[in-house]
């Protein structure tokens, strides 16, 4: 299917992400992972059901997959001189700057030595671990942005093991949150844009361009909202289906749980749409909101596109 290039990208963009209309190669296949051209890259957007996805296809009851993401809990990823698996797990972390170029040293993309990537930072994994030879095929599940916004600060309340934890969230409510500095803004425009280090900072009509088309020309877009529709179609886009027959998956309960009831959840009142602090958090979040309706649009299309 046709994919129009309306904004030339960064270099590092425009050559090391795969076009998703680009024609997969002979060394592309999953299964044969050493020597692959390409490698799904899956843009993890926290609280959007990221760890969902991963824990369905990196378990050995669904399918399997080496899902390289942020280190394991209590592995020292920084120090290895190898790549390793620990469980299935690789023992990297695709999450930090420092961590995505100690993966560079180890060759984690040229290797083939993981079957999907996960990195939160888009442009900053795109731009360090891959290149023109060894691609990267993005993938992502999108969250309306204040949803999302919504989910991360009473998640942040008690996720005392998280590097974005801060005390100050037990004490304020979600109104407090939306007036405040520490929310969250555009940062699926900023991780796009590679500005994931600069909250707060302005954002150019530039940064929010680079976006848009990286979402339009290089991304299978998945929708929180249609999850195991999502899914189904990451499956058909890579080719996964057929282990997945192989496995039954679909008839897994423990599969299709991942996918219903999610993992890594937390339950919270809901916020009322067109409320005072609703509007609050979608203007801290205009250029993540005009993404958003764009992905909307783009999932919509790519169900005609996709089988």
């Amino acid at each position: 299917f046709s994919v129009v290039k309306t904004l030339a990208l960064p270099d590092s963009l425009e050559n090391n992400l795969a076009d998703v209309n680009a024609p997969f190669g002979v060394g592309d296949d999953v299964f044969g992972r050493v020597g692959r051209k390409n490698t799904p890259l899956y843009w993890h957007i926290p609280k959007a059901g990221g760890t969902s996805v991963r824990d369905f296809y990196r378990d050995e009851e669904c399918y399997g997959f080496v899902w390289a993401a942020s280190c394991p809990q209590g592995a020292q990823c920084l120090g290895m001189t190898k790549l390793k698996l620990d469980s299935n797990i690789p023992l990297v972390d695709t999450d930090s700057i420092e961590g995505l170029k100690h993966s560079k040293s180890l060759e984690l993309v040229q290797s083939g030595f993981a079957d999907i990537i996960s990195a939160t930072r888009a442009y900053d994994a795109t731009d360090i671990l891959f290149d023109p030879i060894h691609q990267g095929r993005m993938f992502a599940i999108f969250r309306h942005p204040v949803e999302r916004a919504v989910s991360m600060f009473y998640y942040l309340q008690q996720a005392t093991w998280e590097s974005t934890y801060n005390p100050i969230y037990k004490d304020i409510t979600i109104h407090d949150y939306a007036r405040s500095s520490v929310t969250d803004d555009n940062w699926m425009v900023r991780s796009l844009a590679g500005k994931a280090d600069s909250p707060g900072a302005p954002l150019t009509e530039r940064d929010l361009d680079v976006a848009l088309e990286i979402v339009r020309r290089k991304c299978v877009v998945g929708l929180l909202s249609n999850m195991e529709e999502s899914v189904d179609r990451f499956s058909s886009y890579f080719n996964f289906r057929k282990r997945g027959m192989q496995l039954n998956v679909k008839k897994n309960p423990k599969c299709k749980e991942y996918l219903k009831s999610g993992s890594n959840t937390n339950s919270h009142p809901p916020l009322q749409e067109g409320s005072e602090t609703w509007r609050l958090l979608e203007q801290k979040n205009g250029a993540d909101m005009i993404l958003y309706r764009e992905a909307e649009r783009i999932f919509k299309e790519q169900k005609l596109l996709i089988p």
